[in-house]
């Protein structure tokens, strides 16, 4: 194995024009192995358009996965996605001494599972430059793991047939097929995307950073021609994020109760009837307000109290609230985009003692469209919501739920 390092510079172009004027010819240069100590380089393009996402459907390379059963995906229970949707930089290896483009690039990003689950899909966000002919994308993803900085043991590989059809664009592909039903274990989880160098070397791709995002270990490798070994792992410490993100099924025995979108009239009369929170927790129908349906719960409070909470951005985009920051039996964060970024602080208090009753507080920090609810053991549900562009109002009640006898 070569003793080169790998190490992540960002090299920035004024644009494609310029960046095309630089390699030009390159097919024809003579590949000579790099002098001792040579540094492999993460080069970074800009000016990319953004095109519709697609799915694509994987196929498995023979190391545990499993076809999947059906062709209808499931809502995924959590989505591990580090970047915000908008990219700044697209990246490819190339040799520091030669300015070739490696034969085959891989970068890996690591994500924390707070338990075992299986994945629904995942997501892997790839550029062609102008300059590029080839609407071939066909890449690589693969799973490995590794409680270190770097990927350590390969769990499964998987080809993906990505195109795309438009020269100066990115596409973010969500790949199903036999990444579907793979199952993964708690802990930390590496998704990696890898590529070889186009022919000519013009018609090299490239994967998606978010340069303003953050959250979760990054690595990249590369090996310099075919017959080469790979060169060890080297942890990306340059800003930003890479644009792969995984969606995992997490298994739940004992499903919570949903929160009923539009209640209506009480049936039959409630044994402790007390104050109703809101005869009406449906989402609002007004201009601004979103119609999206929470389908996770990230916090569950002493009594069983649920908290599930839903958003969407201005540009359409819909999501789920996340736990994983902080939590106790009466409190907890939730996050939206990045772990590292709480929106929303929520409480379910006893307050039996005082009134009989148990009291919410919800304090939100976005404008973003949202439906948050609490809902008790019985399935009575406590809502809140914000209309597109609004800041969010923090909200109290001290009689949100009745307590018992």
């Amino acid at each position: 194995m070569s003793s080169r390092n790998l190490t992540a510079g960002l090299v920035a172009l004024v644009s494609l024009l310029v960046f095309a004027a630089a390699v030009v010819g390159q097919p024809g240069r003579d590949l000579l192995a790099p002098e001792p100590g040579a540094e492999v380089k993460a080069e970074g393009l800009r000016l990319f358009e953004h095109v519709d996402a697609v799915r694509v459907t994987a196929r498995g390379r023979g190391v545990a996965s499993v076809d999947q059963a059906t062709g209808v995906r499931r809502p995924a229970t959590e989505i591990y996605q580090y970047d915000d949707n908008v990219f700044e930089g697209f990246y490819r290896l190339v040799d520091n001494v030669t300015n070739d483009f490696l034969y085959e690039m891989e970068f890996a990003q690591r994500f924390r599972l707070p338990e075992a689950g299986t994945v629904e899909y995942a997501v892997a966000c790839m550029a062609r430059t102008q300059s590029d002919t080839s609407s071939d994308a066909a890449f690589t993803l693969s799973f490995y793991s590794g409680a270190g900085n770097v990927p350590g043991t390969l769990l499964a590989a998987f080809d993906v047939p990505g195109r795309l059809p438009d020269a100066g664009s990115y596409i973010c592909f969500e790949i199903g097929g036999s990444v579907a039903e793979l199952e993964l274990d708690a802990g930390q989880v590496w998704v990696a995307v890898s590529w070889t160098r186009g022919n000519p070397f013009d018609n090299t791709k490239l994967l998606a950073v978010d340069e303003d995002g953050s959250g979760g270990r990054r690595a990249f490798r590369g090996r310099n021609d075919e017959d080469d070994e790979w060169e060890r792992w080297q942890v990306d410490t340059e800003p930003g994020v890479y644009g792969i993100r995984l969606a995992v099924d997490h298994p739940d025995p004992t499903p919570d109760p949903m929160p009923d979108p539009d209640p209506g009239p009480d049936p039959g009369p409630d044994p402790d009837p007390g104050p109703d929170p809101d005869p009406d927790s449906g989402p609002p129908t007004g201009e601004g307000y979103t119609d999206c349906v929470p389908e996770t719960t990230p916090l569950v409070f002493d009594g069983g109290y649920h908290v599930r909470m839903c958003y969407e951005t201005s540009e359409g985009a819909v999501g789920e609230g996340k736990a994983g920051i902080w939590a106790s039996g009466e409190s907890g964060l939730l996050w939206f985009f990045t772990r590292d970024n709480a929106e929303v602080l929520i409480k379910v208090l006893d307050g039996c003692f005082f009134n009989n009753h148990r009291w919410v507080y919800v304090a939100p920090v976005t404008d973003l469209a949202f439906n948050l609810y609490v809902v008790d053991s019985e399935g009575r549900t406590w809502p809140h919501h914000n209309r597109q562009g609004d800041t969010a109002s923090t909200r109290s009640d001290n009689e949100a739920f009745p307590c018992g006898e």
